[in-house]
């Protein structure tokens, strides 16, 4: 018998664990990471229920909006490559796409990477970059040496909000508001993009939160004079992604791990923290702890009644858990893609299952799909 060589599909695929009496139910919307543009939505058994396909591949996500049309990032192959990791993670395509394929809208940024979200005032927080002067370039810490883009160019992170016909409303650079001094690269990544962000989106009262990967950060913005509220940093994070707030004004965060400080063992874990004191309310960690990790990407939602649901990326492995940690349903993502040799860093080679982010909706929140 011919063994299949990628370790992933040959641990299984699809649905591997359900316990009805405790999960929350729902739909699970995920995008391939390495797929052509294709998105999909699955029932709580693990059976497609709904299918986007998108002539433009994936930059990194999409998700439902509040009227059930899909909110798609897609990467404009034909724009600028700043750096080699950049063909891996820009984007440059924002739609707003109905459930039979129609384009409602669309938005497009040469230099939008990694996430964008639709404000409360219908407007978009988009994640962009701009080359930083020699002067701010300077002054960038961390990193490994030598690392910067063509030209010795340092690319640093601002954040835009943007109309849906492309007008910028407002503007936010890290440079301006951040001193690089207190917020260093790790020395393990590349000084081409500081602080290298992967994350935007709205707080109740309209400040913005913003997630930095390369300096293991997480700030939240007040959006009239661009101060920060609070922050984050590696003494309590490690690599993150998604951090959002909660309802009750905590922060939900997946603690990706792998420099954390504190161990010499990789592993992932989810947070539920008090922005303000760096307080741990709530986590989730596997025992032991190795077995739940994705070096990059990654997702967790907090879901109505107390359970979350979690995106471990890198292995397409999305999963729900109870507040006291016991998982409840598991599903691995199976369908398989590749970037293409060349393209970015090692971790891009080979045929993946990996995802960005996923979301997981109740049956209410999709008004197009059709009830039992």
């Amino acid at each position: 018998m011919t063994v299949d060589q990628n370790t992933l599909r040959r641990r299984g695929l699809g649905l591997r664990a359900h316990d009805p009496a405790r999960s929350y139910g729902g739909y699970t919307l995920y995008t391939p990471i390495a797929g052509p543009g294709e998105v999909r939505l699955v029932d709580i058994e693990g059976n497609t229920v709904h299918t986007w396909n998108s002539p433009h591949p994936p930059g990194r996500h999409s998700r439902l909006l509040p009227n059930g049309n899909l909110f798609y990032q897609g990467k404009d192959t034909t724009g600028p490559s700043l750096f080699p990791i950049w063909d891996v993670y820009h984007g440059g395509i924002l739609q707003e796409i109905a459930p039979d394929g129609t384009v409602v809208r669309e938005v497009r940024h040469p230099f939008h990477h990694h996430d964008a979200s639709v404000l409360a005032n219908g407007n978009l927080v988009v994640l962009t970059v701009e080359p930083l002067d020699p002067a701010d370039a300077a002054r960038i810490q961390g990193g490994i040496p030598g690392t910067e883009a063509p030209g010795g160019v340092i690319f640093g992170d601002v954040v835009y909000e943007l109309t849906w016909s492309g007008e910028v409303v407002w503007r936010w650079a890290a440079i301006e508001h951040l001193d690089p001094a207190q917020v260093p690269l790790n020395p393990h990544f590349a000084r081409e993009h500081w602080p290298m962000a992967n994350t935007v989106n709205e707080l109740a009262d309209g400040g913005i939160v913003v997630g930095f990967r390369s300096a293991s950060t997480t700030v939240a913005v007040n959006r009239p004079d661009g101060s920060v509220r609070w922050r984050i940093g590696p003494d309590v994070l490690a690599q993150q992604h998604y951090p959002h707030e909660l309802p009750g004004g905590t922060v939900l965060v997946f603690d990706n791990g792998t420099y954390r400080d504190t161990t010499s063992v990789p592993y992932s874990r989810v947070l539920e923290l008090d922005p303000y004191s760096g307080e741990v309310v709530w986590a989730y960690e596997d025992n032991p702890p190795q077995n739940f990790y994705s070096p990059y990407m990654s997702s967790a939602q907090r879901l109505p009644g107390g359970n979350t649901f979690v995106a471990e990326g890198s292995f397409g492995r999305l999963f729900e858990v109870t507040p006291d940690g016991d998982v409840v349903w598991e599903f691995v993502v199976p369908e398989f893609g590749a970037f293409g040799e060349g393209v970015g860093l090692e971790s891009s080679r080979g045929a993946q299952n990996a995802v960005f982010r996923a979301y997981r909706y109740a049956a209410e929140e999709i008004p197009w799909l059709p009830r039992p």
